[in-house]
Formats: C-alpha cells, sequence, structure tokens
C-alpha cells in the first residue's frame, strides 16, 4: 500500500497524476495555466477525470528566464492552499528544487515534493 497525504492506494492500483504548470512559458501548454482561474479549471478537469495527485509547477523544466525563489513561491504558495481548499482529498504535490520553496508549499497544503532535479 502507498499512502500519500491523506490518501491510500494499494499495491496494484493505477494512480493517475496531473500536472498544472503555473509558468507563462510552459513547454507543455504554453502557460495555458499560468493564471489562477485557468489553473483552478484546469485542476477541477482533471480531478473530475480521475486525477489523484496533482503536481504544482512554479518553474519552467527548461531553458528560460531565471525564476528567483520569490517569484517561485509567489505562484504556488496561495495555489497550494486554494487548491486544498477545493479539493481537501486530492494529493498535492509540487515540483521544486528549493527548501524554502519547498516548506512554504507544504505550510499551504502540499502532500509532497517533487524534485526532478535531484
Amino acid at each position: 500500500m502507498l499512502r500519500l497525504g491523506r490518501r491510500e492506494f494499494g499495491t496494484h492500483e493505477p494512480v493517475i497524476m496531473a500536472i498544472v504548470n503555473r509558468t507563462p512559458d510552459s513547454f507543455y501548454d504554453a502557460g495555458a495555466t499560468f493564471h489562477d482561474e485557468p489553473a483552478l479549471a484546469r485542476v477541477e478537469q482533471a480531478v473530475a477525470e480521475g486525477a489523484a495527485i496533482i503536481d504544482i509547477g512554479g518553474v519552467k523544466a527548461g531553458p528560460g528566464d531565471e525564476v528567483t525563489a520569490e517569484e517561485e513561491a509567489r505562484r504556488t504558495v496561495g495555489f497550494v492552499a486554494e487548491v486544498r481548499r477545493r479539493f481537501p482529498d486530492v494529493v498535492i504535490s509540487v515540483d521544486t528544487w528549493r527548501h524554502e520553496v519547498g516548506e512554504a508549499v507544504c505550510e499551504a497544503g502540499a502532500d509532497l515534493l517533487n524534485d526532478a532535479w535531484g
């Protein structure tokens, strides 16, 4: 069994993770979920379609403008809190390598950190 946040997943249970990029230059959606309302609509759609985990990123995973820790936190912390408020049972993951952002998003309601940078 796997326990993430308030959720438990069986050994052979498939788990779907949806990605919501809070960046204006996302390679995936070209910034479609940079602003709050479209991003929240995407979370609602993903949950309705069966996503159990929402992975939120505030920095583009590739070449682009430098994003400070303060800007990354601005893009993610309040959004995590709102996703937690609207979807209390969804597992919230945040894609960050910065400890200060990780601490802030966990305080806001994130269940796990996805450090793709290692």
